[in-house]
């Protein structure tokens, strides 16, 4: 019989398929407590120094490890053999064998091995075991674009695990969330599948959690600040918890990218708000150092726009500089846009390009590009836009004539911003 509750489930494939087969090491005890948490053991019992093996990568030593702990008829060593090899003849004596756990759990190990096309319905489990089943099934419905039954199946395997294996229901919970119907009810999902994985020693995974709320409440927060001040909370644990530049270089730009708009989507209703423009931009500076122009191009362009956007209005004792950094930034994006293929987006750059050459002075290219950019959303129907930039050539035109210097009060087409999803 098999000691419960297994940490089935919890770790990293293939050991999070592993069963612990029974053991009296002293050891036992704490080393089960350790791996119930997703930390591993500081002492491991000899027979379970397989599943240390298979956490280190090393098959070929687990396989060794497990014969040397266990023999050829050992029901669980059979169902351990499986999963760490494949091997068919393994497959066969775990389902032959007289334990209905052992016998249920091979039909999940064959159908995450690819061995069977269809994962077991698994009712004779409970528990964390239940769990990992429901977890296959629910892999299974999100294969066919079953959201609705999929995050039926995975709230089943949350409840039969919250007792039992509390992070094995957060680990399913994250993944419920992700095909929930609303932004209510995925919120809810993440919050719970943070308060299940509290005191986790799995640190990605509490990372994980915390950017799947931060990206739930941004993506559903409008203009609406305590949800953009909770999102920006939840990005930046996600960034403490242990997404960095060397770990996870593609998941931090995405991270600092949508820091960056939380922070600028926030209505200003002080002139100390606008210190958050500072912080914005840093935010964008680093996500740049991740993405680049060649192999990033999409997710380049939001942040060098979000990022010229922001430094048009940023609070400096240098504005010329961070002026003259938008300008640039506007002409590399300027670059990338296909005016044919879009040409409201490639209007709106030239408009925002040229409020920024409008706030330096220099007045004569600013109207020659708010022409050109009026022109393009004119004939493309966008005429309150269209209509907007002529007045503004027209202020210009009228400080032109008076010889008064431009001082910051002329209104730009709103920019365009991504909130990215995703690795």
């Amino acid at each position: 019989m098999l000691t419960r509750p297994q940490p089935i489930g919890i770790l990293p494939f293939p050991a999070g398929l592993l069963l612990l087969p029974p053991s009296t090491a002293p050891s036992a005890a704490s080393a089960r407590e350790a791996l119930m948490r997703g930390g591993t053991p500081t002492d491991w019992p000899r027979q379970w120094e397989f599943v240390a093996r298979a956490l280190e990568g090393d098959r070929d030593g687990a396989l060794t490890a497990l014969d040397a702990a266990a023999g050829e008829a050992d029901d669980v060593a059979n169902y351990n053999r499986f999963v760490l090899s494949g091997d068919m003849e393994a497959l066969a004596a775990a389902r032959a064998c007289g334990d209905a756990d052992v016998q249920a759990l091979a039909e999940v190990a064959a159908f995450v091995q690819g061995a069977v096309d269809t994962p077991p319905a698994a009712h004779e489990l409970d528990g964390e075991l239940a769990a990992v089943a429901r977890l296959a099934q629910g892999a299974w419905r999100m294969e066919r674009d079953e959201a609705e039954q999929g995050a039926a199946t995975l709230a089943e395997g949350v409840e039969a695990a919250r007792a039992s294996s509390p992070l094995l229901a957060a680990q399913l919970q994250s993944q419920r969330a992700q095909l929930l119907p609303t932004a209510t009810l995925a919120i809810a999902a993440w919050r719970d599948a943070l308060q299940l994985a509290e005191g986790a020693e799995l640190p990605q995974l509490r990372a994980d959690l915390a950017l799947g709320l931060a990206l739930a409440l941004h993506e559903s927060a409008g203009a609406q600040r305590q949800r953009l001040v909770e999102a920006v909370n939840w990005y930046q644990e996600a960034l403490r918890a242990g997404i960095t530049i060397e770990s996870r270089a593609e998941t931090f730009a995405l991270v600092q990218n949508n820091l960056g708009l939380a922070y600028i989507s926030m209505p200003m209703t002080s002139a100390g708000d606008k210190i958050r423009l500072a912080v914005a931009v840093q935010s964008f500076r680093e996500a740049l150092k991740v993405y680049t122009r060649d192999a990033h191009e999409a997710q380049w362009s939001s942040a060098m726009l979000n990022m010229a956007n922001a430094l048009q209005y940023l609070p400096s004792s240098h504005p010329k500089e961070n002026l003259i950094e938008a300008v640039n930034a506007y002409e590399e994006l300027l670059a990338v846009r296909n005016k044919a293929l879009d040409p409201v987006g490639y209007a709106r750059l030239l408009a925002n390009q040229a409020n920024a050459l409008a706030h330096l002075g220099m007045f004569a290219p600013s109207i020659e590009k708010l022409t050109e950019a009026r022109k393009l959303l004119s004939w493309h129907g966008e005429d309150d836009a269209a209509a907007a930039l002529l007045e503004q050539v027209e202020r210009i035109n009228a400080q032109m004539t008076a010889g008064v210097a431009a001082n910051g009060d002329s209104d730009d087409v709103p920019g365009e911003d991504a909130l990215l999803g995703g690795e």
